[in-house]
Order: C-alpha cells, then sequence, then structure tokens
C-alpha cells in the first residue's frame, strides 16, 4: 500500500493506544508549551499507530491547571487530518493524550 492510500488506524485502536500516552513537562510557566507539545505529540502519534505524521499544530495560551482539556490538529503524511485531545495532568503541565479522531 502507498503512503498516500493509508489511513489512520481504527478509532478504537488509537484510544486504547493513545489513552495511556502521558507526555511529560511541557508546562512553561503559567501556560502549556505549544512548540514542546507539538514535537511530542508528533513523536506519541507516529509510535503508537506506525503512521508518519506531516504536522501538528497546537494551541498557544493553554493555561496549566489540572483537568484543562485541548485540541492539536495532526496531519499525517498521507494528508489525512485528525484532532488529538490533550488534558493537562498536573501541575507541572504534565499532559495526557485522550483521543485521536480523524477530522470532519
Amino acid at each position: 500500500m502507498s503512503a498516500r492510500g493509508k489511513k489512520w488506524p481504527p478509532l478504537m485502536a488509537l484510544v486504547v493506544l493513545l489513552g495511556v500516552v502521558c507526555l511529560t513537562g511541557c508546562g512553561s510557566g503559567d501556560v502549556i508549551d505549544d512548540q514542546k507539545t507539538e514535537i511530542a505529540v508528533r513523536f506519541d502519534v507516529q509510535e503508537a499507530t506506525g503512521t508518519k505524521v506531516r504536522s501538528v499544530t497546537c494551541p498557544d495560551e493553554v493555561p496549566v491547571s489540572v483537568g484543562t482539556r485541548f485540541t492539536c490538529h495532526v496531519v499525517a503524511r498521507s494528508g489525512d487530518d485528525a484532532v488529538a485531545e490533550l488534558e493537562v495532568t498536573s501541575d507541572n503541565g504534565d499532559l495526557r493524550v485522550l483521543s485521536l479522531k480523524a477530522a470532519d
């Protein structure tokens, strides 16, 4: 199968794989460091799914507050789009990927 024809793995597999992935130390003071988060999400999605990632875009100014949830836009090299939902899990800015869903 060519890289262009590769689709994101089934959603359930992603939720199971990514539900246990934690991103450590993505906080930068009072806000999450969007650049560190983008690098970590790219690496973790590639490791968990085997899908090569072209880009990840996360919002800036996400407060380091336990329980805060936000989304990052993930684009595979094949051009497929997905949305990763993350949650802040500690006052140090540690994060957990909750889900990865194909974009609508």
